[in-house]
């Protein structure tokens, strides 16, 4: 807390870089779909003429270099070893947007802009970054635990008070089921802040043996495996529930999993048993697998973010 009254009065110095910065963000551990939002910030900014680049943490990267570009805008060129296996998913579905990550936001957005043509920085996991200015901050909740147990870590997942919600200029509320309010999202917390919504739906899957697209009506009903390693390993399952799909084997690995061929394999034999007829995980568990091994059919899930609520205005504040 002394560290925010410090930068509040003037003791510690906020750095502005010379372009504009978008930050998403969330108060809690663990996931609240922050991934798949700043996809969709880059892919709207692009669609839009702007030239974007990402800066990610690197979590569970073992680079210890101050800076690493993990895609130029052409090319992949970090593993998810070094860099992380969210920054190169990002790179991945993107591939058209540079990617770097590092500790220091400053130093490495003046790189992305020293050496990328690029007119915007969208910072994933930004809103404890307070030592950088932005010029849009966006807070992510998740519909059903907004705020976790309501502790503060280590008793709770709770990153720092409630309360500072309201340095936000934009909120959303992800994972929104269509029903009923966010429990303690109310007019105290937001102010005038009109909170938008989201979900995220699945679009299609991809073959991690040859890329082939495969449409979602053609896995509906049929016994399939999944499995993944992310934060929130429920709503991976709910997704691919609410596409008619017959989850037969499910398992979760802790977030961040480094797969050994072993666990594959044992996997991969628990859906044989369980009468599974392909294997579905998540885009951020496939950069780290490798299937040689497997002899069942592996796909990676396609999710598409929709906004369902307050697309118009999230847009104009995007691109304004």
């Amino acid at each position: 807390m002394f560290r925010k009254q410090a930068y509040r009065w003037g003791l510690f110095p906020t750095r502005k870089l010379n372009c504009r910065v978008i930050s998403v963000g969330n108060l809690t551990l663990g996931g609240t779909g922050k991934t798949p939002f700043v996809i969709m910030i880059a892919e709207t900014l692009r669609g839009n003429g702007k030239k974007p680049a990402i800066l990610s943490r690197g979590y569970g990267g073992r680079s210890r270099e101050e800076i690493n570009v993990v895609c130029d805008g052409k090319h992949i060129l970090l593993s998810p070893e070094i860099a992380g296996d969210e920054p190169v998913m990002m790179a991945q579905r993107l591939l058209n947007v540079p990617v770097l990550t590092g500790a220091d936001r400053y130093q490495t957005g003046r790189y992305a802009i020293e050496h990328f043509d690029i007119d915007t920085i969208v910072l994933d996991d930004g809103f404890q970054h307070i030592a950088l200015q932005r010029d849009l901050d966006i807070l992510l909740f998740d519909h059903q635990r907004p705020f976790g147990n309501g502790n503060l870590f280590p008793a709770g997942e709770l990153r720092e008070p409630i309360k500072e919600a309201r340095r936000a200029d934009k909120i959303c509320v992800t994972r929104y089921s269509g029903k009923g309010k966010t429990p303690g999202l109310d007019a105290l917390l937001t102010g005038d802040l009109q909170p938008m919504k989201s979900s995220m739906r699945l679009d299609a899957l991809i073959s991690l043996k040859n890329g082939d697209l495969l449409e979602v009506s053609a896995i509906r009903n049929k016994p399939v495996a999944a499995f993944c390693g992310i934060a929130n390993p429920e709503d991976f399952r709910r997704i691919l529930e609410e596409s008619s799909t017959n989850i037969v084997h499910y398992h979760a690995f802790p977030d961040h999993h480094e797969y050994s061929r072993a666990d594959l394999l044992a996997f991969e034999k628990e859906a044989r048993s369980a009468g599974a007829e392909m294997i579905i995980v998540t885009e951020k568990d496939a950069v780290k697998i490798s299937t040689e091994s497997l002899t069942l059919p592996v796909y990676k899930v396609f999710l598409e973010l929709e906004i369902l609520e307050g697309r118009e205005n999230f847009h104009k504040d995007l691109l304004d």
